[in-house]
């Protein structure tokens, strides 16, 4: 990508998103994908820690919960996992799963991140890839519906995230929504969306196009002459809300999630809507859910 290229990256960034708002178009690369482009494959590189920031998670919201609750859906051997950061007991603990492959890092947030990122873009170019971090839970279907995802868009996310109905945390929302379109697939309704976290999924040709995107907003790009570019200095995190935005504006790309959400971040603050998240968490663990069990709230679908 050329110099005026990237500089054009930062200035749009900093930008009022109002303004941006109405540049982009729905119809990014994945966007209605016949059959037989539809990815079949599907890696995840799940990362892990011991280390992280203090959140108001719920209860039982924990390592060993949310992996469990994946593993319900996503079997090991498809699981790339990513130990950052991690003490000698959750290192034993992890090599006990008989996962695709087992690393073990000491990055931090975003660098482990970009790490995953270059190891999926090494993947064959018809191939999807799932990054998911360790404090999320999952439903019943979660692949399913992901892969129904994938044949629709650019990125898919199971996460519904909230602060797409509230004004003041995310400065695309205005009057409590967020300007989308809602889709069908075979087994839940879709919604476009502006922003996600960095549990989200796509494929390998999507990946290998926008990585400078997501280099830079996560670990940042050294040029030849000038100090560490990176918009989100002095954080650990990458910015995942800039991230989504950018490639919506600048690329067109289409990132969307199921309405309701198919798995939720543990943090009480920001849990997807309408599930019945601390049930499902105690009732899995306990062996006793059903596939056909909703653990969405009485009166929504």
């Amino acid at each position: 990508m050329s110099d005026t290229k990237f500089t054009d990256v930062r200035g749009v960034l900093d930008c009022d998103p109002s303004i941006s708002e109405g540049t982009a178009r729905l119809g990014g690369e994945g966007w209605n994908k016949p059959e037989s482009e539809k990815m079949k494959n599907l890696t995840v590189f799940y990362r892990i820690s011991d280390k992280g920031n203090v959140k108001n998670r719920l209860l039982l919201v924990n390592n060993r919960n949310c992996l469990e609750s994946f593993l319900k859906e996503f079997p090991a051997a498809m699981i790339e996992m990513i130990a950052d950061n991690v003490n000698e007991e959750t290192w034993r603990w992890l090599g006990s799963y008989r996962f695709k492959k087992l690393h073990k890092t000491s990055l931090g947030n975003s660098g482990s991140f970009w790490y995953c990122y270059q190891l999926a873009a090494q993947l064959p170019i018809n191939e999807s890839v799932y990054f998911v971090e360790n404090d999320y839970i999952h439903l019943p279907n979660s692949k399913r519906v992901l892969m129904e995802g994938l044949a629709m868009g650019d990125y898919v996310t199971l996460y519904d995230h909230p602060d797409k109905y509230v004004d003041g945390f995310n400065p695309a929302v205005k009057n409590g929504g967020e300007k989308s379109k809602v889709l069908l697939s075979k087994s839940t309704h879709w919604k476009v969306t502006n922003s996600t976290t960095m549990t989200f999924a796509s494929n390998v040709s999507c990946l290998r196009k926008d990585q400078l995107f997501f280099k830079y907003y996560s670990v940042g790009i050294l040029k030849k002459g000038l100090p560490l570019l990176r918009r989100f200095q002095g954080s650990s995190c990458p910015d995942d809300y800039r991230i989504f935005n950018t490639l919506r504006i600048l690329k067109r790309r289409v990132l969307i999630s199921p309405i309701p959400g198919y798995s939720t971040h543990g943090e009480k603050q920001f849990l997807t809507p309408f599930g019945e998240w601390e049930d499902y968490i105690e009732q899995s663990g306990a062996g006793v859910h059903s596939e056909n069990q909703s653990y969405f709230a009485s009166g929504t679908p």
